[in-house]
């Protein structure tokens, strides 16, 4: 007949299984009430208490079913209801018989580890009710010899049964476990032995090094807070838990990191009875979580993986635990627990059961890493970015999940920077104390005194531009929870960041009025997204219409400037969201730019274009390009852009480029743009205006730096005229026809510009000049001066380029006659420029253009005197092009000008250099046949004395022009200077006379006809 004992204990251990058959649990329940008699009755009525409710939660087994807690919670309701039966009979002979009774089971449960598991609880509870420590002792041996440490289930109940037992004998069960790791049954030369002979002995020591940790983990969870903390501190100090580093199965792993979590528990509880100390060496503890969550190498086996995931799983949960304490996280170990944690994102979705919990530990970890790391509230705002900006490439992944997963953590770390910033940071820095549950809660440690801006972050340290620009993009995202995360995330920064103090110098650029009335829009969105019929794309304008409002000028440019990774966002979807939504910005504020955020922004944007290979996404940036030249600085974008298309053509092969070369889309967009097409070409037109720089060293031949980042500009310039010419289309034609005196002003001046650098070798340049120029040609329509170029473009040459000028200048009259005197007015300015070759193309082209401006007296006029003004020039070809100008005045208005002709004349027939008096003279023989008697006369003498000297030049074509100008002026020999004219020829017939038997015909002819002039000069 057995006894109520053993009936009560055999009765308690078979409740363990609430799920069995036939209900059998609530039947042993009934059954227990029955025998209430057999007991004493204060136990009797307390179980007519407590069974109801035991009954109740086990009622409805399919409900039980959807608890993966049940088993746990109903083995703790088991342990407690035996400790409230002890408590209830208070009476140490009944207590010390019922342990013998439990004592007695063991046999029966020998093959049922569950069981067997509870009984190890049971007994512990009741050792913890007992006094005698031998009693003690003894029950702990036979726990110990009846546990079966290979069976995870087993060593785990044992562990809890003998951490029971801790909470009334701490120093019986750590005397007990220093035994039983003294005679584990293997030293560590042993172990390393057995690897070469079979593997279970492995694993036996692997069991029992896993049974010790977790008996030391429970001991220290339930032993009094009031003397745990030396007991923690030996058996920390001592390294005990480093020897249970190098086993190798998972389960033994997971006992071991659950030891560590344990130990932390215990630091944390006994901080919320307020004995706070800290945990020493807890970062080598962190070092050993992290070692023990790893994949090892030597695993051999095929079907661990979701073992693995579950050690994973508990190792942050443990990394959460130990993170939690003091002392305060240093950065390094911050560093190596994320480094070692965050790619844990990135798992696939199945198992997802585990996967899912996994994850809900990581992120609870990350929470643990926010409230535990930094001194004060500027800290915890920079700790907050570092979390954050360590989650943004899952929260931008190309997989649905790592975007799900990435941006629900980033939601949850928010949550808790607001409760800090809600319930205020210590002055100190110091932080709430954590519970397991809600790492969030509990009260702080100390209070402050000090005002608020000093122990909170300023908005400032939120870097709100750079935050909103990384969950813009998932504003617009393919998966819907995605989207809904996003802008609660938004929502909640914008919500942070009006709740804190902002810098003096930025908070009168925000209106806190609209700020709120923009936050209450956007909460309402939060509140309607997860309604299935609102429209998304409406939403998605409403998000970016709110952040638009709600960004200061600063937060405005760091978003703008951080615009990179959004538009070239790996799903296509958000990446056009996000360029819409900069372009909404650029519109709606752009007038808060300064000219260096315009230039960092147009910078960003270029980069989204180059490394976008997309054409719908690329255009998409090229507009928002073009958005931002229109509403803000376009000379500043226009620089940046011509910088980077330079940069480009002298650093790369521009033809290779996959997708195309995205600099000359952006030309193309311009040329195309209503409002921007005129003003681009201005711009390109500006820049090829401008005066170049040096561009040589005249001794080593050598270019500079400088210069060779010049011609980098110069041909990115000519590259960016020749795209406008030919991807304009209607609006850049018109633009074309509209400037085509500045256009053509401009190419004939850099022609000449460059071909005096063609003369040094560097062809390059001149060539992209001819292919833009061809295409202004072909822009225009000119077939005529196309063909010019291209039969003598690349001359180089001075003689045949100055033609091909000139050549231009007068298919150009021809072809545009209306625009002869535009043209002419910018060239006439250009005869001041300082490079020579640029006045050289310059007076060429009007020497050319003046002939056919009879029709323009006024700018007929203005070219004579500028012409006169540059018979001075330094260059002989400018003065030689000048005086050519000159006598080519259309014959209708040449003798207005016949006097200033001639005095020019006179001059440059003294000129130091020989080809400008050869010039002069030839120009004199042109213009003696429309010259008046009058305006001959005065300087008569001084031709023929001029003319005289020349005569005796050894330039033969020189010698026979001055021969035969001197006869050309016999004819005006009539007037007031008769007698001074008769005493010239009489000097000079003895020349005439030698020059009779020249060598050279030319000059014998010249003199023949000039002595006839003499003999009938009337």
């Amino acid at each position: 007949m057995p006894s109520p004992e053993d009936l009560f204990a055999r009765l308690l251990v078979l409740l363990h299984n609430p799920l069995a058959r036939g209900q059998l649990a609530t039947q042993i329940l009934t059954v227990l009430c029955y025998l209430g008699q057999l007991f004493p009755r204060n136990l009797s009525l307390f179980w007519e208490d407590e069974v109801p409710k035991m009954k109740a939660y086990i009622s409805d087994p399919e409900d039980l079913k959807q608890d993966s807690t049940y088993q746990e919670i109903w083995d703790n309701m088991i342990i407690n209801f035996l400790a409230e039966s002890l408590d209830v009979v208070n009476d140490n002979v009944w207590v010390i018989s019922l342990g013998d009774a439990f004592a007695r089971q063991y046999d029966l449960y020998a093959t049922s580890d569950g069981h067997s598991a509870l009984l190890h609880r049971c007994l512990g509870m009741l050792l913890q009710k007992v006094d005698d420590r031998i009693y003690v002792r003894e029950k702990i041996d036979l726990m110990c010899r009846h546990s079966s440490m290979s069976i995870p289930v087993n060593r785990l109940g044992l562990a809890q049964g003998i951490g029971l037992v801790a909470a009334s004998h701490l120093d019986t069960v750590l005397e007990k476990l220093k035994n039983i790791l003294e005679n584990a049954g293997q030293s560590a030369l042993q172990r390393f032995l057995s690897f070469f002979s079979f593997r279970e002995k492995v694993e036996d020591v692997d069991d029992t090094y896993a049974a010790l940790a977790l008996m030391y983990g429970y001991a220290a969870r339930y032993a009094p807070s009031t003397v745990i903390e030396a007991r923690i501190n030996a058996l920390v100090g001592t390294d005990m838990l480093g020897r249970f580093l190098h086993v190798q199965h998972p389960t033994a792993k997971q006992a071991v990191i659950t030891a560590i979590d344990l130990l932390g528990r215990a630091v944390i509880s006994a901080a919320e009875i307020g004995i706070s100390f800290p945990l020493q060496r807890r970062d080598q503890l962190l070092e050993y979580v992290l070692t023990l969550m790893g994949r090892d190498q030597s695993d051999d086996l095929v079907d661990f993986s979701i073992e693995l995931l579950q050690t994973q799983t508990v190792a942050l949960s443990a990394c959460t635990t130990l993170v939690s304490i003091e002392p305060r996280l240093p950065m390094e170990t911050r560093n190596r627990v994320m480094k070692a944690t965050l790619g844990f994102f990135a798992l696939p979705t199945e198992p997802s059961n585990i996967v899912e919990s996994l994850i809900t530990n990581l992120i609870i970890l990350l929470g643990a890493i926010l409230l535990t790391s930094g001194e004060d509230g500027r800290s915890r705002a920079e700790q907050l970015l570092h979390i954050l900006r360590q989650l943004d490439p899952y929260v931008s992944a190309s997989a649905e999940h790592q975007r799900r997963r990435g941006c629900v953590a980033v939601h949850e770390v928010l949550v808790k920077f607001r409760n800090l910033c809600s319930g205020g940071f210590g002055a100190s820095g110091s932080y709430p104390t954590l519970s397991l549950k809600h790492i969030d809660q509990g009260g702080p440690r100390g209070s402050s005194s000090l005002p608020s801006a000093f122990v909170l972050p300023n908005r400032d340290s939120l870097s709100l531009g750079e935050r909103i620009m990384a969950y813009l993009p998932r504003c617009a995202d393919t998966d819907d929870e995605v989207r809904k995360v996003a802008i609660q995330i938004i929502a909640l920064f914008f919500n942070i960041s009006l709740s804190l103090p902002k810098q003096k110098t930025s908070a009168n650029d925000i209106d806190l009025e609209s700020s709120y009335g923009a936050l209450s829009s956007l909460e309402d969105i939060v509140s309607i997204i997860r309604r299935a019929s609102v429209d998304q794309i409406e939403v998605f304008h409403r998000v970016v219409s709110s952040v638009c409002i709600l960004l200061s000028k600063d937060e405005l440019v760091v978003l703008l400037h951080s615009c990179t990774l959004a538009a070239c966002d790996k799903v296509k979807q958000s990446a056009d969201g996000s360029i819409q939504a900069i372009i909404v910005f650029i519109i709606r504020r752009g007038k808060d730019l300064r000219e260096a955020d315009v230039l960092r922004t147009t910078q960003s944007l270029l980069s989204s274009a180059i490394a976008l290979t997309d054409k719908h996404s690329r255009q998409e940036v090229l507009n928002a390009i073009s958005c931002l030249a229109e509403n803000t600085n376009h000379i500043v974008v226009f620089d940046e852009v011509l910088f980077v298309a330079g940069r480009d053509i002298c650093t790369k092969d521009i033809t290779r480029i996959r997708g195309g070369w995205a600099i000359q889309d952006v030309f193309y967009v311009f040329s195309q743009h209503k409002v921007l097409a005129t003003l681009f070409l201005e711009y390109i037109l500006s820049i090829l205006h401008k005066e170049p720089v040096a561009t040589n060293d005249s001794e080593k031949g050598e270019i500079n730096s400088e210069s060779s980042a010049d011609d980098c500009i110069l041909q990115a310039t000519m590259f960016a005229l020749n795209a406008f010419l030919r991807g304009g289309g209607k609006v850049g034609k018109q633009a074309v026809e509209q400037s085509y005196p500045s256009v053509l002003s401009a190419l004939i001046l850099k022609l000449g510009g460059l071909h005096g650098l063609a003369e040094l070798g560097r062809n390059e340049l001149l060539r992209s000049l001819l292919i833009a120029f061809q295409s202004f040609c072909d822009c225009v329509g000119d077939v005529e001066m196309g063909k010019i170029l291209a039969r003598d473009g690349e001359r180089t040459e001075k003689e045949k380029w100055i033609d091909l000028v000139q050549e231009v200048a007068c298919s150009s009259s021809v072809k545009r006659p209306n625009e002869v005197l535009p043209t002419c007015v910018i060239l006439s300015k250009s005869l001041d420029r300082n490079q020579r070759a640029e006045r050289e193309a310059a007076a060429a082209a009007l020497s050319e253009f003046i002939r056919h401006s009879e029709k323009e007296p006024a700018l007929l006029e203005q070219m004579v005197e500028e012409l006169c003004q540059h018979v001075t020039d330094d260059s002989p070809t400018v003065r030689s092009l000048c005086l050519r100008g000159l006598v080519q005045i259309p014959e209708s208005h040449i003798l207005n000008y016949i006097q200033q002709v001639l005095g020019v004349i006179l001059a440059l027939l003294e000129d130091a250099t020989e080809s400008v008096q050869l010039t002069a003279v030839q120009c004199l023989l042109t213009v003696l046949n429309v010259s008046e008697q009058d305006a001959v006369d005065p300087i008569l003498i001084s031709l023929l004395v001029r003319l005289r000297n020349l005569q005796i030049s050894m330039n033969t074509k020189m010698r026979s022009n001055a021969f035969a100008a001197y006869g050309a002026l016999s004819a005006y020999g009539a007037g007031s200077q008769h007698h001074a004219f008769l005493e010239q020829i009489h000097a000079t017939l003895p020349r005439l006379i030698l020059h009779l038997h020249d060598n050279d015909l030319s000059v014998r002819l010249a003199c023949r006809v000039c002595s006839r002039c003499f003999v009938f000069p009337y």
